[in-house]
């Protein structure tokens, strides 16, 4: 009997350029933060045993925290958002689904090589509660953005009800986005800073 060989789809395949860039922005920051020079590394390493020794006993501003968490992330999901409305934003999302890996990456290495399993639990409890949330997102926005893309670019010639769906299903996925960076902010706010607040003293000596 013949087997049947399964088709990858092309939504499979912009999840799989979408979590690629994410993989070798890691890696890449990860590499970065192997080399970078004597002078780089000690005003970093300063820079972070000031912010642990300030930390514990700063007075928080959680409508601070929530606002800037909100504004970054947000810039992210809306920056992906609208490159999805023309071919050239398929490159520029790959960049910036890169970017994103890239700190992950690059802050996760750093902190593991100059504070060891301190340094690399530090990493968990300050990225993973909200990254559950964030990255998935970020990886379903980016690979929307770039299949509103191909696809607007394949239908010039049609109009109106087939485009009018195509921009009512890609108005959702920026909605979704929306709810995402606000849950993410809830997150990195109220519940991120617990877990750090946790270990932050060991990080110092």
């Amino acid at each position: 009997m013949r087997t049947k060989k399964r088709v990858v789809s092309k939504k499979e395949i912009l999840y799989g350029i979408s979590i690629l860039a994410l993989l070798l922005g890691i890696c890449v920051g990860a590499i970065f933060a192997n080399y970078m020079n004597y002078i780089q590394n000690q005003e970093l390493i300063n820079y972070m045993n000031n912010f642990f020794m300030g930390f514990p006993d700063r007075n928080i501003s959680y409508l601070d925290i929530l606002k800037q968490s909100i504004l970054s992330h947000g810039r992210t999901i809306a920056l992906l958002w609208v490159f999805g409305l023309g071919v050239v934003g398929i490159p520029l999302a790959f960049l910036v689904v890169f970017a994103k890996g890239f700190s992950y990456g690059f802050t996760s290495s750093f902190l593991l090589i100059h504070y060891g399993f301190d340094g690399f639990i530090f990493s968990l409890t300050s990225f993973l509660p909200q990254s559950i949330i964030l990255i998935p997102g970020i990886i379903f926005v980016s690979a929307a953005s770039m299949n509103f893309a191909v696809a607007n670019y394949k239908s010039n010639q049609k109009y109106f009800k087939e485009r009018r769906g195509k921009w009512m299903d890609y108005g959702l996925v920026l909605l979704i986005g929306i709810l995402i960076i606000i849950l993410t902010g809830f997150i990195e706010t109220f519940i991120s800073p617990l877990f750090m607040k946790m270990i932050m003293n060991n990080m110092i000596n």
